[in-house]
């Protein structure tokens, strides 16, 4: 599942496990921290308690090449119309950012949205996250008005096609 971008990056994209629930947590509420905002496990963040283990998602983790400690984590999984995969959970921890693990999960979350056969992938975050703004627009997504969603105040919605290998 590995891409060349996840090779070069200086970590390594694996497949999660329930295992990996807890430091999603961790890595999830300390990023929000960074912007003043808090970790809902009863609420927005409560898909982070089933992180690694709900069969239809692609839950990643992204681990440091040298010291092997997790560094980042995301998810890809179906919501909605039919073909439409929704990233959920990209976070990737300050000391990380900007070395290459968010590329290299944006990358296997492609990856794995091309192997179910997802022609549109969509995503919603948050206008604080300026950084993941820019990596969502790197990776060629846009923004989109949602006049049916039901969106919090500074919550913007992303999609982009997923091309053909």
């Amino acid at each position: 599942m590995l891409s060349d971008a996840a090779r070069r990056a200086s970590c390594v994209v694996r497949r999660a496990t329930s295992a990996d629930a807890k430091v999603a947590a961790t890595i999830i509420a300390a990023a929000l921290a960074e912007y003043g905002l808090p970790f809902e496990p009863e609420g927005r963040d409560a898909d982070v308690a089933t992180f690694g283990s709900v069969e239809d998602n692609d839950d990643l983790v992204a681990i440091d090449g040298e010291s092997g400690v997790a560094i980042g984590v995301a998810s890809i999984g179906p919501q909605g119309a039919e073909g439409v995969g929704w990233v959920s959970k990209v976070f990737v921890t300050k000391d990380a950012r900007r070395r290459g693990a968010g590329r290299a999960l944006m990358a296997a979350l492609h990856e794995a949205a091309r192997a179910r056969g997802y022609r549109e992938i969509g995503l919603r975050t948050r206008v604080v996250f300026r950084e993941a703004i820019a990596l969502y627009e790197a990776h060629g997504y846009t923004s989109r008005e949602e006049p049916s969603a039901v969106l919090a105040s500074g919550d913007l919605v992303y999609y982009r096609r997923v091309p053909p290998e």
